[in-house]
Protein backbone atom coordinates (compact mmCIF):
# COMPACT_ATOMS: atom_id res chain seq x y z
CA UNK A 1 0.00 0.00 0.00
CA UNK A 2 2.84 2.38 0.83
CA UNK A 3 4.36 1.64 -2.55
CA UNK A 4 1.16 2.76 -4.32
CA UNK A 5 1.16 6.09 -2.43
CA UNK A 6 4.81 6.78 -3.27
CA UNK A 7 4.19 5.93 -6.94
CA UNK A 8 1.13 8.25 -7.02
CA UNK A 9 3.11 11.09 -5.45
CA UNK A 10 5.93 10.65 -7.97
CA UNK A 11 3.47 10.60 -10.89
CA UNK A 12 1.80 13.80 -9.65
CA UNK A 13 5.19 15.53 -9.30
CA UNK A 14 6.23 14.46 -12.84
CA UNK A 15 2.90 15.62 -14.30
CA UNK A 16 3.16 19.00 -12.54
CA UNK A 17 6.72 19.52 -13.77
CA UNK A 18 5.75 18.52 -17.32
CA UNK A 19 2.83 20.95 -17.36
CA UNK A 20 5.01 23.72 -15.92
CA UNK A 21 7.61 23.26 -18.66
CA UNK A 22 4.94 23.10 -21.36
CA UNK A 23 3.47 26.38 -20.14
CA UNK A 24 6.85 28.12 -20.38
CA UNK A 25 7.20 27.42 -24.09
CA UNK A 26 10.39 27.01 -26.02
CA UNK A 27 13.21 29.56 -26.29
CA UNK A 28 11.89 30.84 -29.63
CA UNK A 29 8.52 31.88 -28.16
CA UNK A 30 8.13 35.71 -28.14
CA UNK A 31 4.83 36.02 -26.29
CA UNK A 32 4.62 37.07 -22.64
CA UNK A 33 2.59 35.32 -20.00
CA UNK A 34 -0.21 37.58 -18.72
CA UNK A 35 1.16 37.33 -15.17
CA UNK A 36 4.63 38.40 -16.27
CA UNK A 37 5.77 41.94 -15.62
CA UNK A 38 8.68 41.79 -18.03
CA UNK A 39 8.25 43.29 -21.46
CA UNK A 40 8.29 40.94 -24.40
CA UNK A 41 8.25 42.25 -27.95
CA UNK A 42 5.30 41.36 -30.12
CA UNK A 43 5.61 40.84 -33.87
CA UNK A 44 5.21 44.60 -34.49
CA UNK A 45 8.25 45.30 -32.28
CA UNK A 46 6.31 47.13 -29.54
CA UNK A 47 6.54 46.06 -25.93
CA UNK A 48 3.52 44.26 -24.54
CA UNK A 49 3.69 45.06 -20.81
CA UNK A 50 5.92 46.41 -18.05
CA UNK A 51 7.99 48.77 -20.20
CA UNK A 52 8.17 50.08 -23.72
CA UNK A 53 10.94 49.42 -26.25
CA UNK A 54 13.13 52.09 -24.59
CA UNK A 55 12.72 50.49 -21.15
CA UNK A 56 10.39 53.22 -19.80
CA UNK A 57 7.52 52.11 -17.57
CA UNK A 58 4.18 51.56 -19.27
CA UNK A 59 0.72 51.65 -17.71
CA UNK A 60 -0.32 48.00 -17.19
CA UNK A 61 -3.94 48.94 -18.01
CA UNK A 62 -2.98 50.48 -21.36
CA UNK A 63 -3.92 48.58 -24.52
CA UNK A 64 -1.26 46.11 -25.62
CA UNK A 65 -1.75 46.66 -29.32
CA UNK A 66 -1.68 49.76 -31.47
CA UNK A 67 -4.38 50.41 -34.04
CA UNK A 68 -2.83 52.43 -36.89
CA UNK A 69 -6.28 53.43 -38.15
CA UNK A 70 -7.35 54.95 -34.79
CA UNK A 71 -7.99 58.69 -34.90
CA UNK A 72 -5.82 60.93 -32.73
CA UNK A 73 -7.74 63.02 -30.22
CA UNK A 74 -6.27 66.49 -29.61
CA UNK A 75 -5.61 67.58 -26.06
CA UNK A 76 -6.88 70.75 -24.43
CA UNK A 77 -5.66 74.13 -25.63
CA UNK A 78 -3.74 75.70 -22.76
CA UNK A 79 -2.29 79.21 -22.52
CA UNK A 80 1.41 79.66 -23.08
CA UNK A 81 3.53 78.47 -20.16
CA UNK A 82 4.78 82.01 -19.56
CA UNK A 83 1.33 83.38 -18.72
CA UNK A 84 0.14 83.53 -15.12
CA UNK A 85 -3.53 84.12 -14.31
CA UNK A 86 -4.09 87.43 -12.49
CA UNK A 87 -5.52 85.59 -9.48
CA UNK A 88 -2.25 83.64 -9.11
CA UNK A 89 0.20 86.48 -9.86
CA UNK A 90 2.31 87.81 -7.01
CA UNK A 91 1.39 91.35 -6.02
CA UNK A 92 3.70 94.10 -7.18
CA UNK A 93 5.23 95.65 -4.08
CA UNK A 94 7.30 98.75 -4.64
CA UNK A 95 10.22 99.67 -2.45
CA UNK A 96 13.87 98.99 -1.81
CA UNK A 97 14.68 95.29 -1.53
CA UNK A 98 17.01 94.49 1.34
CA UNK A 99 18.44 91.20 2.56
CA UNK A 100 16.37 88.36 4.02
CA UNK A 101 15.37 87.74 7.62
CA UNK A 102 14.28 84.49 9.20
CA UNK A 103 10.54 84.15 9.40
CA UNK A 104 8.49 81.51 11.20
CA UNK A 105 8.67 79.16 8.19
CA UNK A 106 11.83 80.25 6.39
CA UNK A 107 13.48 83.31 4.94
CA UNK A 108 11.44 86.42 4.15
CA UNK A 109 12.54 89.33 1.95
CA UNK A 110 12.68 92.69 3.74
CA UNK A 111 11.38 95.67 1.70
CA UNK A 112 11.62 99.34 2.68
CA UNK A 113 8.48 101.11 1.48
CA UNK A 114 8.71 104.49 -0.30
CA UNK A 115 8.18 107.66 1.73
CA UNK A 116 10.74 107.21 4.47
CA UNK A 117 14.37 108.05 4.97
CA UNK A 118 15.92 104.80 6.25
CA UNK A 119 18.26 102.35 4.60
CA UNK A 120 18.74 98.58 4.73
CA UNK A 121 21.50 98.83 7.36
CA UNK A 122 19.03 100.54 9.71
CA UNK A 123 16.06 98.16 9.27
CA UNK A 124 17.80 94.77 9.05
CA UNK A 125 18.62 94.45 12.79
CA UNK A 126 14.94 95.15 13.58
CA UNK A 127 13.81 92.72 10.86
CA UNK A 128 16.05 89.97 12.22
CA UNK A 129 14.69 90.49 15.73
CA UNK A 130 10.99 90.64 14.74
CA UNK A 131 10.91 88.17 11.79
CA UNK A 132 10.80 84.91 13.78
CA UNK A 133 7.88 86.25 15.91
CA UNK A 134 5.60 87.16 12.98
CA UNK A 135 3.50 84.02 13.48
CA UNK A 136 2.31 85.24 16.90
CA UNK A 137 0.19 87.85 15.12
CA UNK A 138 0.82 90.33 17.93
CA UNK A 139 2.05 93.89 17.76
CA UNK A 140 5.51 94.36 19.20
CA UNK A 141 7.90 97.28 19.62
CA UNK A 142 11.50 96.57 18.56
CA UNK A 143 14.11 99.36 18.97
CA UNK A 144 11.46 102.07 18.58
CA UNK A 145 9.75 100.42 15.58
CA UNK A 146 6.10 99.36 15.92
CA UNK A 147 5.77 95.96 14.20
CA UNK A 148 2.73 93.82 13.59
CA UNK A 149 0.58 92.04 10.98
CA UNK A 150 0.12 93.88 7.69
CA UNK A 151 -3.14 94.69 5.91
CA UNK A 152 -1.34 95.01 2.54
CA UNK A 153 -1.81 92.05 0.18
CA UNK A 154 1.45 90.14 -0.19
CA UNK A 155 3.08 91.72 2.88
CA UNK A 156 3.09 89.42 5.91
CA UNK A 157 4.12 92.00 8.52
CA UNK A 158 4.98 95.69 8.64
CA UNK A 159 7.15 97.80 10.94
CA UNK A 160 6.77 101.58 11.12
CA UNK A 161 8.58 104.45 12.85
CA UNK A 162 7.48 107.96 11.97
CA UNK A 163 7.26 108.30 8.18
CA UNK A 164 9.44 105.24 7.54
CA UNK A 165 8.18 101.69 7.18
CA UNK A 166 9.36 98.33 5.97
CA UNK A 167 7.71 94.95 5.51
CA UNK A 168 8.30 91.23 5.14
CA UNK A 169 7.35 89.46 1.93
CA UNK A 170 7.74 85.84 0.83
CA UNK A 171 10.66 85.29 -1.51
Amino acid sequence: MLMHRVRAAVMIAVATATLGLAACGDSGDTTADSSSTAAAPNPSGAATSGSDASGAAVDPDAPTTTDPSAAAVPGPRLPAATSVPPSKAAPSISGTRCDTANGPEGALRVVIFPGGSVDCATVMPVARAYGPTISTGRNRTVDGWSCGPSQTTGVLARCTRGESSFGFIPQ
